[in-house]
């Protein structure tokens, strides 16, 4: 009786701070992956980092406000894979689709891109202009 009690109470206290949570959610996320599939010259990328900090995440949880992500694209064949880095002015609650882009898909050299940003639903932080 007395576990069900405090049960009881560790899941009314989880449900108080995922609630308080989602209201304050301001972050966005950054995603390697192509949002407009018919493009050949695109191709996903893998997120490496994120200013100082390194990941390896397709999904990578991120602060609002200027950031430089590094990126890696898949290899061609008969050259090394390449990195490359993206200046990007992150605004709140966006999920930004970011892409490796090639004048021809053989070619090793790319520039990393945006390729579609989108509004987070059940976010409502204020968006600049």
């Amino acid at each position: 009786m007395k576990t069900k009690a405090v049960a009881a109470g560790v899941l009314g206290a989880a449900v108080l701070t995922l609630s308080g949570c989602a209201s304050t959610f301001t972050n966005s996320y950054l995603v390697g992956e192509r949002y407009f599939k018919a493009d050949a010259n695109t191709s996903p990328v893998i997120i490496l980092g994120v200013d100082d900090w390194d990941t390896l995440e397709r999904r990578v949880l991120i602060t609002p406000g200027p950031h430089v992500v590094r990126v890696q694209a898949p290899g061609v064949p008969g050259a090394p894979n390449m990195t490359a880095s993206l200046k990007l002015d992150v605004q709140p609650c966006m999920q930004y689709y970011i892409v490796a882009w090639r004048q021809t898909p053989l070619m090793a050299e790319f520039e990393p891109r945006v390729d579609y940003a989108a509004p987070m639903s059940g976010c409502t932080a204020d968006r600049k202009s």
